[in-house]
C-alpha cells in the first residue's frame, strides 16, 4: 500500500508486461516523477523478495562484527572504493556541518580481476572486493547475487527512462556495458536524543552524484526529502519490497536539467553558480527512532569511458546545451573525493595520467 504522503509508488510490472499501453503508462508516471522531485519508489520489479531480505540480514551480521574485524577491511587499503567505511569518516553535505555523518558502510561492487582492462587502466570503482573471513562464503555469495539483481533492475529502469524521454527501449544499452556500479551496506546508529541530531545527521542533505540510485530500506524510517510546496522535510516511508529510485547529478546534466529535482526549477536560480549551490539539497537521513537502521543504496553509473552529452530530445538546438560533454569517470571521481576529503580519513586516487 502506498504511503499517504511522499514520493509516488510506481508499479514496475506495467513496464515489464510488454503490453504497449501499460509500458507507456509506466513510462509516463516515471516521467512525471522525474520532472518534479526526481524521487519515486518502484514495486513489482525483478529482484526477489527473498534476496532483499537475505541481503539486509547479512548486512546486520556484518555490522555486528567486532570493530577490529571490520577494520581489517578498511577501504583505505585501496583507491577503488571497496571495503569498510568507519563511522564519522564522511561528510556528504556541502553545507556547514559541525560533525561527520553518523553511519558506517561497506562497499561491494563488480568482482574484477587484476588483468581486467578497467582495473589495469585504474578506472574508479574497478577492482576486487574485500570480504570478511568470519562470515564465509554465504556472505560473499549473497552479496554478489544481490549485485546481479540490482544491475538487472537498473538496466530495466534505464529502458523505462529511455521510453519516458521518447527513445526506443535500447537507447541506453551502450551506456550500460561494463558499468561502474556498486552498492553500500549502511548502518545508522540512533541519532543523539537532542538538537545535536541537526548537526550530526546520519547522512547529510545532498543529491546523489551519478546516474541512478536504487535504495533498499529496512522497516526503520529515517530517509527524508525536501518538499517544495510545504517547504519541509517529508519522510520516505519504507514500502515492503520496494526500491526507492532517485536520479543523480549526472542524469540531470545528461537531460539538460529536464529531469531534475524541483529546487533547480525555481525561477530565481538563473546562474550556473546557483545550480551548483542548490544541487546538493534534496534528501538526507536522520535516525531519530531509537532503533538501529539499515539500508542499501545501489549506484549505477554506466561505463566509465562513456561520454555524457546533452540528449537531443532535451534541447531544441545545440546552443541550448547547458553543460560540456564529460566522461562518466571524470564526472564521478572528484565528487567522491570531495565527500571523503572533508573529514580527511580517506582519499580517492586522482585519474591516471593516461586517461
Amino acid at each position: 500500500m502506498a504511503p499517504a504522503r511522499g514520493p509516488p509508488v510506481i508499479d514496475f510490472a506495467d513496464f515489464l508486461s510488454g503490453d504497449e499501453h501499460r509500458v507507456q503508462k509506466c513510462a509516463q508516471e516515471i516521467r512525471e516523477a522525474c520532472m518534479t522531485e526526481g524521487f519515486f519508489q518502484i514495486i513489482n520489479h525483478t529482484a526477489p523478495s527473498s534476496v532483499m531480505k537475505e541481503i539486509l540480514d547479512m548486512s546486520k551480521e556484518f555490522f555486528n562484527l567486532p570493530l577490529e574485524d571490520k577494520m581489517k577491511l578498511d577501504k583505505s587499503q585501496n583507491a577503488y572504493n571497496r571495503g569498510y567505511q568507519r563511522v564519522g569518516s564522511q561528510i556528504i553535505s556541502k553545507e556547514a556541518q559541525k560533525k561527520p555523518d553518523l553511519m558506517e558502510g561497506f562497499y561491494v561492487g563488480r568482482e574484477l580481476p587484476p588483468d581486467h582492462p578497467q582495473v589495469e587502466a585504474g578506472k574508479f570503482g574497478s577492482g576486487p572486493n574485500l570480504w570478511p573471513t568470519k562470515l564465509g562464503q554465504p556472505f560473499r555469495e549473497t552479496c554478489m547475487l544481490y549485485l546481479q539483481h540490482m544491475i538487472e533492475v537498473a538496466e530495466q529502469l534505464l529502458k523505462a527512462l529511455a521510453v519516458s524521454l521518447g527513445y526506443e527501449k535500447n537507447f541506453f544499452d551502450e551506456f550500460c556495458k561494463d558499468p561502474m556500479t556498486f552498492y553500500k551496506m549502511l548502518h545508522y546508529p540512533p541519532a543523539p536524543p537532542d538538537d545535536a541530531a541537526e548537526l550530526q545527521q546520519g547522512l547529510g542533505s545532498h543529491r546523489d552524484f551519478g546516474c541512478v540510485t536504487l535504495l533498499l530500506q529496512d522497516g526503520v524510517p529515517g530517509l527524508e526529502y525536501w518538499d517544495k510546496t510545504s517547504k519541509e522535510w517529508v519522510p520516505v516511508q519504507p514500502v515492503k519490497d520496494a526500491l526507492v529510485v532517485n536520479l543523480g547529478n549526472m542524469f540531470m546534466q545528461w537531460t539538460n536539467d529536464q529531469y531534475v529535482p524541483f529546487l533547480l526549477r525555481l525561477e530565481s536560480l538563473r546562474s550556473k553558480a546557483d545550480r551548483v549551490r542548490y544541487s546538493s539539497v534534496v534528501h538526507r537521513v536522520i535516525n531519530t527512532t531509537g532503533a538501529e537502521r539499515y539500508s542499501i543504496p545501489f549506484n549505477f553509473n554506466g561505463n566509465p569511458d562513456f561520454v555524457i552529452s546533452c540528449l537531443e530530445k532535451c534541447r531544441d538546438k545545440a546552443e541550448d546545451e547547458k553543460y560540456s560533454p564529460v566522461t562518466v569517470e571524470d564526472f564521478i571521481r572528484p565528487q567522491y573525493s570531495a565527500t571523503y576529503g572533508r573529514t580527511g580519513h580517506y582519499e580517492v586516487a586522482p585519474a591516471t595520467a593516461e586517461k
